[in-house]
Order: structure tokens, then C-alpha cells, then sequence
């Protein structure tokens, strides 16, 4: 068992604008908060894990697989393994993803 508390999470920079933080780890299944400003694009991409999340504030535009959807505060989406996906905000955000398993560059140390 691990307590990870807000305030010692790290802030990380995945891509230029973007900021995220690990908010808990375990052996299956990771946590992490994104921040995207009004305007930045988290650009297409695909990793060999299974991606969960939601939209806790603000609106965005996914693309996953090629469809592009709008989501607001309280939608969520899935996104299997090795497939293409990306983002752009259309307002301030915060997303809440998890990932399975863990992504090892997200990881905190």
C-alpha cells in the first residue's frame, strides 16, 4: 500500500503547453492529471497501453482512431492499446486519465 499526496506530485511537461502530474501507481494501473491551456494540441499518438479518462473541467476536441469527438466537464473515453489518438483544447482542462499498465516514462522519481 501507497499514500501519494497532491501536493508532493511532480509536474512534468509531456508536450510544450501541457502539464501533467502522477497522482498514484500501482503494478496494474496508473493515475495522471493533465492540464491543456485554451488552443494546445496534444498531438496524434499511440502507446501499448489500455487509456481511461475524463474531462474533470473544460471542453476538448479527441481524435481517436481517425474520429474526432467533443467532449465537456464529466465525459469520459477509452482508448485501446496501439491505437492513434490526440487532443486539442477547445477550452482550459483537466483531464483524469489511468493507465494500464503504467506507463514508465510517466512515473515520478
Amino acid at each position: 500500500m501507497r499514500i501519494f499526496r497532491y501536493d508532493e506530485a511532480v509536474e512534468a511537461q509531456p508536450v510544450p503547453g501541457v502539464k501533467r502530474r502522477m497522482l498514484a501507481c500501482g503494478e496494474e494501473a496508473q493515475i495522471i492529471e493533465f492540464f491543456l491551456p485554451k488552443g494546445v494540441v496534444f498531438p496524434l499518438h499511440k502507446h501499448p497501453h489500455e487509456q481511461t479518462g475524463f474531462i474533470a473541467e473544460g471542453r476538448l476536441r479527441m481524435t481517436i482512431a481517425g474520429e474526432q469527438h467533443e467532449l465537456g466537464k464529466g465525459d469520459a473515453y477509452f482508448v485501446p492499446p496501439n491505437v492513434e489518438h490526440g487532443t486539442m483544447a477547445l477550452e482550459d482542462c483537466v483531464n483524469i486519465d489511468v493507465f494500464s499498465p503504467p506507463r514508465k516514462e510517466y512515473i515520478d522519481r
